[in-house]
């Protein structure tokens, strides 16, 4: 049967498989249990007693008081191959007494809230009866908690985010909802919030936020090129520069010091005033410096225009965690969209208790009612349905579903206003002490945050701790297997993390509305890997592909050592490692050529003049096998003006001198550079297909990239002997082996399959 205890010191709940013989009794079980939990050094047999137990719904359904000699076969009901039920070792310390848990009782967790610190504490654990009334509960949380019965208030948490004020005092618990195992918030002040409507209460916000509240490790950048401007944010009045404790002070705020709505809007306002003539002057000073940032990342951090900016939002940030707005216009938002104002969960300090219980699941819905994001980098896109297709020429566009997919959103909107001032900004950060092993000089924060705050706004909170602005830096997502995710979608919430997440930031210009990062990996058709990564790089809706390339020129040049001139290089699309449609210079991303997050091209290198200039034509890679010599020749490029069989001919005559009446083509098969054995690839493929066109069955090519092999029908195969033909399935298993294609060689030619009808009076020819 299964055996779990909470070691009373290390306080981990410890699970193993207690093996008893049906005639031992429960004092020699417990001893058993006792030793195979190892608990020795911790306490006294005597402070450990076997009680039954539901794991499944923490849930202790009974003790066995005056047991002690009973056989464990009568207390468990007999031998069993399985049990619908655990066993909890339970300890007490020495001046405790243990408690009797009778069949029929249910199990309620209380959390006392505290609203004047606004936190939750630790739970309680107390045994009441379903058929007990909500008067008689109160009365006995009173007694477990010296608080008031008169004045409190009792909700239920029956699943997540479903929390439901026990109002009416003669209603039993069963008609309430109690069951085996339950968790309740309990609040006794007599403050005026219990007379205002629940769903408006300082209490419910409260519980709503803790119930949407995370726990997440992030992981900050070793070296920040803005230590200097993070010091000059978070000066001490003594002059010290400050360190990472003080701007989680800063950031948290005080806690009790809540002024009202009036005074902190109006003394919010002065300052975005002030800031506003600030800026104005520094611009009027500055003149178009501004426009030169794209440079260098970091290269105006240091400016003082910049540590004001840092300071003044940062403050405005402290006042804005303060606010609750209550106009229910401010409480209705776009989906899927930041921009609006919306109300405040009470963002003040709350004591780190208020993680102490687990939280239902964490990603049962999204608050918002939007979809909920995919793991960053695991979405699926069209790249380009097809390299005819061609968006519609003045079509006005009403629903930029290309911006919506990459969610590169501006962290503003268009009437300038603050994507960071979102409903939900609940926001609390200290340092946090990680494992050996983390690097020299990492730092890691553990930060306590509402999961319904955007991307846009949790990397605003972030700032003071990165040292930049939240547009030069970006934000990873560590999944279990340490691969790591970059999440752009400013407008997304966190609803998809759960606790105890990791978050790795990483310096570097984030993503500007309109744009994405794409991978750009080098093609080389005559290589034994076809394909090898270069760099990262960052494409724009609107721009042209020769403006891409153009962009490409410098990175190329430093970062892979490849000199290059514009003309001498295209750009193509790829599909896994398959080469696809060439992109032609005029063409323009989002237009013509469909564009998503984490997209990935291929750049390939030409040998003289791009053939390819419109997209009526069709380039294929061509590669002839000589069954005379048993060998492929390298790839080489055809260029077709149509989809004719005839033109394909034509060219492959014209590059290999065969005769045009002699040539026979068979389409490859599999993923680039489709290898095949040349032990196979004789009879293998279907040569010389029955078609006039190349976009048909069986060839369906439609795009650029396919593979043709191409041979001289007149050619003979050549004669091997066993020996030779031995030493090259060892060359060929050991070639193709580390291209996962297996080799199926057999010497014997197949014969025709022959079926015949019952019961038909010859076997003519019609039947075969």
């Amino acid at each position: 049967i299964k055996l779990f205890c909470m070691h009373p010191t290390k306080q981990i709940m410890m699970e193993n498989k207690l093996e008893v013989h049906k005639d031992r009794t429960l004092k020699e079980a417990v001893e058993i249990a006792y030793k195979l939990m190892d608990l020795e050094e911790a306490v006294p047999l005597d402070c450990c007693r076997l009680v039954k137990y539901d794991e499944f719904h923490d849930y202790l359904e009974r003790s066995y008081e005056g047991e002690e000699d009973t056989p464990m076969g009568l207390l468990l009901g007999g031998v069993k191959s399985t049990y619908m039920f655990d066993l909890l070792l339970e300890t007490r310390r020495p001046d405790q007494i243990f408690q009797c848990y009778k069949p029929g009782e249910v199990m309620v967790k209380v959390h006392v809230v505290d609203l004047k610190t606004e936190s939750v504490a630790p739970p309680i654990s107390i045994r009441a009866y379903l058929n007990q009334t909500v008067s008689e509960f109160k009365q006995l949380i009173s007694k477990a908690t010296h608080l008031p019965a008169e004045t409190m208030r009792v909700v239920l948490e029956r699943c997540y985010n479903d929390l439901r004020l026990l109002n009416v005092s003669s209603k039993t618990l069963k008609a309430e909802g109690f069951f085996r195992s339950n968790k309740v918030f309990i609040e006794s002040s007599e403050s005026l919030d219990r007379h205002v409507a629940y769903t408006d209460s300082h209490l419910w916000k409260l519980l709503d936020r803790h119930a949407n509240t995370i726990r997440l490790y992030v992981s900050l950048p070793e070296q920040s090129p803005g230590s200097q401007f993070r010091r000059a944010v978070y000066q001490k009045p003594s002059g010290d520069s400050g360190n990472l404790d003080d701007a989680c002070e800063r950031v948290k705020g005080p806690v009790g010091s809540m002024k009202s709505v009036e005074a902190i809007l109006e003394e919010s306002t002065e300052k975005l005033k002030s800031l506003s003539l600030q800026q104005q002057q520094q611009e009027g000073d500055n003149g178009d410096s501004s426009k030169s940032t794209e440079a260098s990342d970091f290269e105006n951090i240091e400016s003082p225009l910049n540590e004001i900016d840092s300071s003044a939002s940062a403050e405005n940030r402290e006042l804005e965690n303060q606010i609750q707005i209550s106009d229910p216009e401010n409480l209705q938002s776009e989906e899927r969209s930041d921009s609006d104002v919306n109300n405040d969960r009470s963002t003040s300090s709350v004591d780190s208790d208020i993680l102490s219980s687990s939280h239902s699941s964490d990603t049962l819905c999204n608050v918002d009612n939007a979809p909920l994001p995919l793991a960053n980098g695991l979405d699926s896109h069209s790249i380009t349905s097809s390299r005819r297709s061609k968006a519609n020429q003045g079509k006005k566009e009403t629903w930029d579903t290309a911006e919506e997919d990459s969610g590169t959103d501006s962290e503003y909107d268009e009437s300038g206003k603050s994507r960071g001032e979102a409903q939900y900004m609940y926001f609390k950060s200290e340092p946090y002490a990680a494992d050996e092993g983390s690097g020299e000089g990492q730092k890691w924060l553990m930060v306590h945050v509402d999961k319904r705050i955007t991307l846009s706004a949790f990397k605003q909170h972030l700032e003071p701790f990165v040292g930049v602005p939240s547009s030069h830096f970006k934000v990873f997502r560590v999944y279990a297997s340490n691969q790591e995710f970059e999440s752009v979608r400013l407008n997304e919430t966190l609803s998809s993390f759960s606790d105890d997440n990791k978050i790795t930031i990483r310096l570097g210009r984030a993503l500007k509305k309109g744009e994405y990062r794409v991978k750009v990996y080098q093609l080389l058709v005559n290589e034994p890997e076809p394909c090898k990564f270069l760099l990262d790089a960052v494409f724009a809706k609107g721009m042209t592909v020769r403006q891409s390339k153009e962009e490409l020129l410098p990175q190329l040049r430093e970062q892979c050592g490849l000199d290059l001139t514009i003309d001498r290089f295209r750009l193509r699309k790829k599909t896994w490692k398959n080469p696809g449609t060439v992109f032609l210079d005029y063409h323009i991303y989002e237009e013509d050529i469909n564009i998503s997050s984490n997209w990935e091209v291929f750049l390939e290198i030409l040998d003289g003049v791009e053939k390819m200039k419109s997209m009526s034509q069709l380039a294929v890679l061509s590669r002839r096998w000589r069954p005379s010599e048993m060998k492929l020749d390298s790839f080489q490029e055809v260029v077709l003006e149509s989809s004719s069989v005839e033109e394909l001919k034509d060219k492959l005559s014209e590059i290999s001198g065969i005769p045009l009446e002699n040539v026979e083509f068979a389409k490859g098969r599999g993923t680039f550079p489709c290898d095949i054995s040349i032990l196979e690839i004789h009879q293998d493929l279907d040569w010389n297909p029955k078609v006039s066109t190349l976009n048909v069955w069986p060839l369906y090519i439609c795009d650029d990239g396919a593979v043709i092999f191409y041979r001289d029908k007149t050619e003979e195969l050549m004669e091997l002997t066993d020996e030779q033909r031995n030493e090259l399935m060892k060359k060929e298993s050991s070639r193709l082996q580390k291209t996962g294609h297996r080799v199926t060689y057999s010497p014997r030619k197949e014969k025709a399959l022959k079926i015949y009808l019952d019961g038909a009076p010859n076997k003519d020819l019609t039947q075969d």
